[in-house]
């Protein structure tokens, strides 16, 4: 179960990563929009009960820089907020 939800917060990376570069975000986003954008091919398996991906899929997430990830965990940790929504608690 631990692979769905780390291909489905790379998947939420390409996109928020996306949404920072388009608003001229900081923390280096032009660098890692190609890295990000290579996590399509993972779009198919972060979804609950998807099949184990595929090489493409996991040579993306491995090729995914510490500060690409790091920068863009960030971006997403703040939509909530920036959208006037509530934070999803995922551990209760």
């Amino acid at each position: 179960m631990a692979v769905p939800r780390a291909l489905l917060a790379a998947c939420l990376l390409v996109l928020a990563l996306r949404g920072a570069a388009a608003q001229g975000g900081g923390g280096g986003g032009g660098e890692c929009v190609p890295q990000l954008n290579r996590l399509l091919a993972c779009r198919a398996y972060a979804v609950p009960g998807a099949p184990d991906p595929s090489p493409d899929c996991c040579a993306a997430l491995s090729s995914v820089s510490r500060d690409c990830a790091c920068s863009t965990m960030g971006v997403i940790n703040s939509l909530p907020a920036r959208c006037n929504v509530a934070q999803a608690n995922c551990s209760a």
